[in-house]
């Protein structure tokens, strides 16, 4: 079997995803690669004014590009790995995660308010389209108001403009590779925020039958140490459940001893709940720690809040997404 020529490579249409799959598109090129973008719309492209949470599909913004990996009418596509399920669809198979930008989010100020997070004002107003997002915020804050917004990154950015808000939390990753970095006023610690289930990668998936191309895309794309920090926080992801109506967050890196260090999160919808722990392994046995550690948090407390969460919704769910 020989790699196809040239790769039709399928993406998102916003300024994000085609950066993001342009970037790919020239590691491919630099190897003697031909490779030809094809843009997809997908559901979440285009109910834009609708919560995801009321779409309830998690797999809303790759479900169109997978359909097409499947028919062959593409042969790879770049995704946001935050984007992607946990589970990936049975033909389908992830063949290289791209080094990992910033995996933080980052609290974006409105040029009227010349403070940083940690000067808030008393129930300071605060937008973020994540559960995750304001469920930790309140756990840190709990005088905070949290108002949804959803759009692009330059879509959330206008409407911060022409917001009486404080200011808006974004993941740094999108902000740094679109160049808005000075929009950054500060870079959130974990111990505010845990990041979302790989935050910052890219997942580069292709048909599960194509083995010469997942070969090639492996060995031109793939960053192991990226792999395999995203592996763990997905294993934890699988084994906790629910989809983006769990406020939960998840973050694995390398330490400086080669160890994998994995800290998650799960936290009750109003940051009243919050467990976290921390556990730390070889690389090869990140999805047995994430495993492990999404079993202590659900035994700690993590399953009660699963079960009002995914009990309570109400028809019209939640104006938030992970």
């Amino acid at each position: 079997m020989t790699v196809p020529s040239p790769l039709l490579l399928g993406t998102r249409g916003s300024e994000l995803a085609l950066r993001q799959a342009n970037a790919v598109k020239n590691r491919l090129e630099a190897v003697g690669h031909r490779v030809q973008l094809q843009t997809i719309t997908t559901r979440g492209d285009e109910s834009t004014d609708v919560p995801i949470s009321e779409i309830g599909d998690e797999a809303v913004f790759t479900r169109e590009l997978d359909r097409a990996l499947l028919t062959g009418d593409i042969h790879f596509a770049v995704h946001s790995l935050k984007d992607i399920p946990s589970t990936v669809p049975e033909g389908l198979t992830l063949a290289a995660i791209g080094p990992r930008e910033d995996p933080h989010d980052s609290f974006v100020a409105h040029p009227s308010f010349e403070g940083h997070l940690e000067d808030l004002p008393r129930k300071a107003t605060v937008a973020t389209a994540s559960l995750r997002r304001r469920a930790q915020l309140q756990t840190w804050r709990s005088d905070l108001e949290i108002v949804p917004v959803r759009g692009n990154v330059d879509t959330r950015l206008e409407k911060l403009m022409e917001s009486d808000w404080h200011g808006l939390v974004l993941a740094a990753a999108g902000l740094l590779r679109m160049g808005r970095s000075a929009w950054i006023r500060d870079r959130i610690d974990a111990d505010i925020i845990v990041p979302a289930v790989g935050q910052g990668a890219l997942g580069i998936a292709c048909p599960a039958g194509e083995e010469a191309l997942q070969r090639r895309l492996h060995d031109v794309l793939h960053h192991e140490p990226s792999g395999a920090a995203t592996r763990a926080e997905r294993a934890f992801l699988r084994t906790v459940g629910g989809g983006c109506q769990v406020p939960l967050g998840a973050w694995a890196r390398l330490a400086d001893d080669d160890t994998l260090v994995l800290d998650a999160c799960i936290a009750a919808l109003d940051g009243s709940e919050h467990y976290r722990d921390q556990r730390t392994s070889a690389p090869e046995d990140g999805d047995d720690m994430g495993v492990a550690l999404a079993e202590d948090l659900l035994q700690a407390g993590g399953e009660a809040i699963l079960d009002r969460i995914l009990g309570d919704r109400s028809p019209q769910g939640s104006p938030f997404q992970p």
